[in-house]
């Protein structure tokens, strides 16, 4: 099997389920409104049009906020609360609507249809959800072994700065070769368990780790392309939401729909690997 094959499969699949995108992008930013209105409404009501709003126009001033008291512990705990709804609301999202990517990805052939999508995705989140869980857990338990090796070999040496960066940047790199293969195994499980139009999340599991391994040397550098691509993406994605703020409301107005419309291209890469995954798992599968 050649490397270009899933990857141009994968692109193909994604663009037939542009509509799909945009469904998860519309219920990505209703969730959010849904908090940050009533978040904005109830910081208008508590700083109305006072000196402070004036104030705080030209930047932060930490005594300013301190003069808000309680209304200042009032606003921090209502972003707090809203941003717990917008994470939990979000995953929970993202793993209905990647029950319904992996079904409409799972044929190339076939045309889009949003019924389908849906039923996907009710059927098959639970199962969707343990599998999300268990390698959530072991993304973690990767990422404390290698922070815990990078710190013990950072205070076993002279406690330099080169002495403490280098493991660090070692580990990194390592968790880095490693990332593609864990995701190669949620990746496979998912499409394994569409495939069998079976809700079976452990023995998913585990037909992920046999298809990954079975053909780590064919799948692995797809999976290393596509994430490196995501990584570069979010990366630019990052540095240019962030960079200088704009300075009227047209401006902000700009910015805002740059951010969707980089938003919805970050939706594609991720449905790009899923198609170019089930592409993989349907030329040799369980």
């Amino acid at each position: 099997m050649k490397i270009n094959d899933p990857i141009i499969s994968g692109a193909v699949r994604s663009v037939k389920s542009i509509k799909a995108v945009l469904t998860i992008w519309i219920s990505t930013l209703l969730l959010v409104c849904l908090v940050a209105l009533p978040l904005k409404s109830s910081v208008k009501s508590v700083l109305g049009k006072s000196m402070i709003t004036e104030q705080l126009q030209d930047g932060i001033d930490v005594s300013v906020l301190a003069d808000l008291g309680n209304n200042l512990r009032t606003i921090s705990s209502s972003f707090t609360a809203g941003l717990v709804l917008i994470m939990l609301g979000g995953i929970l999202l993202n793993v209905f609507f990647n029950g319904g990517l992996f079904t409409t990805l799972k044929n190339d052939e076939e045309k889009y249809s949003t019924a389908q999508f849906f039923r996907g995705a009710g059927i098959h989140f639970w199962s969707f959800l343990i599998i999300t869980l268990i390698v959530s857990l072991i993304i973690i338990f990767t990422v404390l072994i290698f922070s815990g090796l990078a710190f013990a070999i950072a205070n076993a040496g002279n406690n330099t700065p080169s002495s403490i960066r280098i493991p660090i940047i070692i580990s990194i790199i390592i968790f880095a070769l490693v990332l593609p293969i864990i995701l190669l195994i949620v990746d496979y499980a998912r499409a394994w368990q569409v495939k069998a139009n079976r809700s079976a999340a452990f023995k998913a599991i585990g037909i992920g780790f046999r298809q990954t391994f079975r053909k780590l040397l064919s799948s692995y550098p797809v999976m290393f392309i596509l994430v490196f691509i995501q990584v570069i993406f979010s990366w630019f994605m990052l540095k240019f939401i962030t960079g200088k703020g704009p300075q009227t409301g047209f401006g902000i107005f700009i910015l805002f729909l740059l951010s969707q419309f980089f938003f919805i291209v970050k939706l594609l890469l991720r449905v790009w690997r899923y198609g170019s995954v089930m592409s993989m798992f349907e030329k040799h599968p369980e």
